[in-house]
């Protein structure tokens, strides 16, 4: 069975999967800080973020790619009402200014070496 190594940045562990195990199953086993919730990729709440390695990853499903795009229309709209500079910037840094690496743990499947880190 083809192996490969994942790396999460935010508790220096570095594991060695099957292919096409979902980051969500590692993440749990490691204790790295991937929030979920449902599993399903409907919440959108384990969002993560690609550091290496993204070609080594399942591609986008439709239901991935339309759980964030409104997980991050809600990430601008709550930009908007941010009353101080600092809250924004706050926000801004943690979503990753709006994903452009981002992911679903629950649906992203490893198919090489990756570094990943919670957002």
């Amino acid at each position: 069975m083809a192996k490969a190594k994942v790396k999460f940045a935010d508790v220096s562990a570095t594991v060695t999967v099957p292919v096409g195990t979902r980051i969500i199953e590692i993440s749990e086993k490691v204790g790295s800080y991937i929030a979920y919730n449902c599993r399903e990729g409907d919440c959108g709440s384990c969002v993560f973020a690609v550091l290496d390695g993204a070609e080594n990853l399942s591609q986008q499903s439709t239901l991935e790619k339309a759980t964030l795009l409104a997980h991050f229309k809600e990430v601008v709209s709550g930009w908007r009402n941010c009353t101080d500079l600092d809250s924004l910037q706050a926000m801004i840094r943690r979503e990753n200014f709006a994903g452009r690496r981002c992911r679903l743990a629950c649906q992203t499947q490893i198919y090489g070496d990756v570094t990943v880190s919670p957002l």
